[in-house]
This record gives structure tokens, C-alpha cells and sequence, in this order.
């Protein structure tokens, strides 16, 4: 046997897994070089502080709050083998979004085709949002990972009934849930999802197990969903969307409007081909499935949202897994040609890739030269005040590490360093006066126009002069007091 001979038997023997690989790869080592890019800010070194502790006290931390704590346990023991660094510790939120990309075509591959496999990775891997968030150090990647194997498994499950599908079905919910509280709204999907597969008792009573599998692993946690749960009605801090915004979320996983309005293209030639050749009415389910996987989800969270607002970009994330698996399944069952399928993917491939960039909001608050601004200016006759409480881990991490990473004492080593987190500006006053400093060196994390920094500086400004004032990006302002 030749040498050419024994590689094209290669390739054929594994060619999915060479193109699953090379997605994979593609997808990881493209984005790789802008991981230090932006710095680590706002919620990420929330994460990566509280990610420190036990995984018991991990757990314990989130009991109080509406962080479910599968991802802080993983951060924990990746931090503890790559360190602390931008660039390292975003490795794991970029290797889950590869793998999910693998997943996305695996699951369009098995499915539906070959064009709905390479579709729905393809969608994925060029949208501005996936981009961003592949190289966040938050939970909203791996809840995209978890609900792209679910949706796999769950259609692996109803079309082959392996026993084995469903223990890989019953592991992916419960990392659902475990990742955000929001993967229930997976769950409702299977759940509905399921009606569908009745007649096959079998299948049916085995994802009734699922489901109540799930259910029971997550009763550690259930009172602590239904305390969030009762907190969300009483409003959030997330604004009630405006009206369209359902559309232009779609848009926006899309890069643009202009990626649908070439769905909305093919769609009427692919339903005039379907009425043409009698299969209109004869789509089998798991076309409906994908459907419904991002639709419904989606739909019913901007409807809520007007009373209990939780509809945005982070949020809705994980709807996007279905809807590119729709795209693609979509093309694969109406274009009806493979000449036609290949067409239709390359061209929305293509123009995913066009629209593509990563614009401004991609670097976000440039919270590091605000702190080396702090650094400069620090002497022996000022004291560092930070607004709000909350900036003292954004603060910590790019002033001093050691200090980020005291666990139960980052507050004191700060106030060692004459660095406070204050709220008011009769606190910072009685602070200055109690450390016998005349200037005031103010960290404002909050935006020019926040209600409490705008009266910190009006209460200021009875007794000190606004001697300088520099603004960064994001609402990042660094300014000087001293005493009149």
C-alpha cells in the first residue's frame, strides 16, 4: 500500500475528527493573542477573588448571592496551576468557548449535515459577542458550553435511545444549573422538547429521570433560587428593554442585521422549494426542537423583562447556542441541494466574518492606567479613596496582587497602604482629618454621573479645591482634593 494510499484511508477513516480539531484549534489559537487586551475589570476579579477560597467556602459564598459556583470551583483550580496573570487565567474561559464551537459542529454534523455543522461553528466563531466573552473570566461561556451539549445529548438520546446518552444528558443539566441559574430555562426546553417523543415510552420515562435527577442535584441550592427568584421581582439592576430589542438581539448575535436579512433571503425560496416537493408538513421533530431551543427561552425572557428586566447581552447568551444550530438546520432542510446548502453557508459565513470587529467596547474600562495614575500621584501627604465598595477588588488587582489575594484581610492591607473604600464625603472628610492628610486622591469606578459620586464631590467641595482631574475610558475618572 502506497504512502498517498494509506493517507487518503487516513482522511476518510477521520475526517470528522480531523475537521472537528481543526475547528477547535482555529477557534483557540485565533483569539489567543488579544486575551491581555483588555483589562481584568468590572465583574472578573469578583471571580477570580472569591474563586480562591475552599470549593466548600466557594459554595458557601454563593449560598449568598446569584452566583451559582461550577465556574469559580473550575477558576479555583486553574488559577491555582497557571497563576494569576490576564493572559493565564483567561486560557479557561477561551479553551471552553473552542470546545463549544467543536460542539456546535458535531451537533449540526450528526443531525441534520455537514454545511449545518460547519454553519453553526461558523456563526459561532465570528460573533462579536462570542468573541468578547471567550476571553471573559465569568460563567456565561461555560453555561454556552453545557447548553450546546445538552441540546446534542437530548437529540442524541430521542433518536438512538442509548442508555448512556441519557447519563451524558442528566451530567450536562446538572452543569447547566450549576453554571447559572438561567440554564432551568434549558431544562423547561428539554422538558417541552420531550412532549414531542410521547409515543416512545421508553425515551419519555427515561428523560422523565433526567429530569428528576436534575431536580435532586440541585437542592443544595433550590432555596437560595427561590430567594433570588422573589429579589428579581422586586426589580434589578438590569433596565426593562425597549420595544424591537427582541429583533435586535437576534441582529446582535448575528453580528448585524444583515446576516438575517439573508436568512430572511433563503427562507421563502426554501419554503417554496419544500411546498414544491410535498415535504412542507412532513419536518421531523428535531427540527422543531432546535427551534424552540432558542426561541421560546429568548422570547420568554424580554417578555418577563418588562416587569423583572433581565434581558441582556450576558444574559441571553446561551439562546444564541440554539439559534445557530437553527440557522443551520434550517438551511440544511429547505435548500434541498447540497449545491444550494454550500452557497447559502458560505455566503452567511462570509458575511458573519465582514461584520465582524472588535469596535471600542471590546477593551472597555482601561482600569490599569487608572491605577498606575493613582500610583503616581500617591505621596506621604495624600490618602487613595475608592467609589464604589465594590471597586476595592477591580482596584486591588492591578495595585498590588499580594493584596488581591488576601482572602480574609484585603480590606485592612488597603487601609495599611492609606487606600479606602468610603461612601460619603463626610466619611473621606473624617478620614482625611483622622490621618492628618490635606489631599484626597478620589478612584470613582462609577461614571461621572452616578448619584452618590456626584454628592461625594459637591460634600468634598465645601472644604477642598479639585486640583486635577483625569477620565479614562468607561467611566473611570481619577481626581485630586486638596484641602483649602
Amino acid at each position: 500500500m502506497t504512502i498517498a494510499t494509506r493517507l487518503k484511508d487516513f482522511l476518510h477513516k477521520y475526517a470528522d475528527q480531523l475537521v472537528i480539531l481543526a475547528i477547535i484549534s482555529f477557534s483557540f489559537f485565533w483569539k489567543l493573542p488579544y486575551l491581555g487586551v483588555r483589562d481584568l475589570c468590572l465583574d472578573e476579579p469578583f471571580t477570580l477573588y472569591h474563586s480562591q477560597k475552599s470549593v466548600l467556602g466557594i459554595i458557601d459564598r454563593c449560598t449568598e448571592g446569584p452566583n451559582a459556583p461550577l465556574f469559580m470551583i473550575l477558576v479555583h483550580f486553574w488559577s491555582k496551576l497557571v497563576g494569576f496573570s490576564e493572559e493565564s487565567i483567561r486560557l479557561l474561559p477561551l479553551i471552553i468557548s473552542s470546545l463549544t464551537a467543536g460542539f456546535l459542529y458535531i451537533t449540526g454534523k450528526r443531525f441534520f449535515s455537514f454545511w449545518a455543522g460547519l454553519l453553526a461553528a461558523g456563526l459561532f466563531m465570528f460573533s462579536k459577542y462570542f468573541f468578547y466573552f471567550s476571553g471573559e473570566l465569568r460563567m456565561y461561556g461555560l453555561m454556552c458550553l453545557c447548553t450546546s451539549g445538552a441540546l446534542f445529548f437530548f437529540l442524541k438520546c430521542v433518536e438512538e435511545g442509548k442508555q448512556k446518552d441519557f447519563w451524558f444528558l442528566l451530567l450536562c443539566n446538572v452543569a447547566l444549573v450549576y453554571s447559572h441559574y438561567f440554564g432551568w430555562f434549558i431544562i423547561m426546553m428539554e422538558a417541552i422538547s420531550a412532549l414531542f417523543y410521547l409515543k416512545d415510552k421508553v425515551v419519555f420515562k427515561r428523560l422523565l429521570w433526567v429530569f428528576i435527577g436534575t431536580g435532586l442535584s440541585f437542592l443544595p441550592l433550590f432555596l437560595v433560587l427561590i430567594e433570588q427568584f422573589v429579589k428579581s421581582t422586586d426589580g434589578t439592576w438590569v433596565a426593562p428593554p425597549p420595544e424591537g430589542q427582541f429583533k435586535i438581539q437576534v441582529h446582535a448575535f448575528l453580528n448585524s442585521g444583515m446576516v438575517f436579512r439573508l436568512m430572511e433571503f433563503f427562507v421563502p425560496i426554501g419554503l417554496a422549494l419544500a411546498f414544491v416537493l410535498g415535504q412542507l408538513f412532513k419536518t421531523p421533530k428535531k427540527y422543531i426542537v432546535v427551534l424552540i431551543w432558542w426561541l421560546i427561552p429568548l422570547g420568554v425572557m424580554y417578555q418577563v423583562s418588562s416587569e423583572t428586566p433581565m434581558f441582556i447581552d450576558r444574559y441571553v447568551l446561551y439562546c444564541s447556542i440554539g439559534l445557530y444550530v437553527f440557522i443551520g438546520a434550517f438551511i440544511e432542510r429547505f435548500a434541498h441541494f447540497k449545491w444550494l446548502q454550500a452557497i447559502a453557508t458560505l455566503l452567511l459565513i462570509a458575511h458573519m466574518m465582514g461584520s465582524f470587529s472588535m469596535g471600542k467596547e471590546y477593551c472597555r474600562r482601561e482600569i490599569k492606567a487608572a491605577v498606575e495614575e493613582v500610583k503616581t500621584l500617591e505621596n506621604e501627604e495624600n490618602l487613595v479613596v475608592l467609589f464604589p465598595e465594590w471597586s476595592k477588588l477591580n482596584f486591588s488587582y492591578h495595585y498590588d496582587l499580594d493584596i488581591f489575594k488576601e482572602q480574609n484581610y484585603i480590606e485592612e492591607k488597603l487601609n495599611a497602604a492609606k487606600v479606602f473604600p468610603l461612601y460619603t464625603a463626610a466619611q473621606v472628610k473624617s478620614k482625611a482629618s483622622e490621618m492628618g492628610k490635606n489631599e484626597i486622591i478620589l478612584f470613582n469606578n462609577a461614571g461621572p454621573y452616578d448619584a452618590g459620586y456626584v454628592e461625594m464631590v459637591k460634600g468634598l467641595k465645601s472644604e477642598y479645591r479639585e486640583v486635577s482631574k483625569k477620565e479614562f475610558p468607561d467611566n473611570l475618572i481619577v481626581s485630586v482634593f486638596r484641602k483649602n
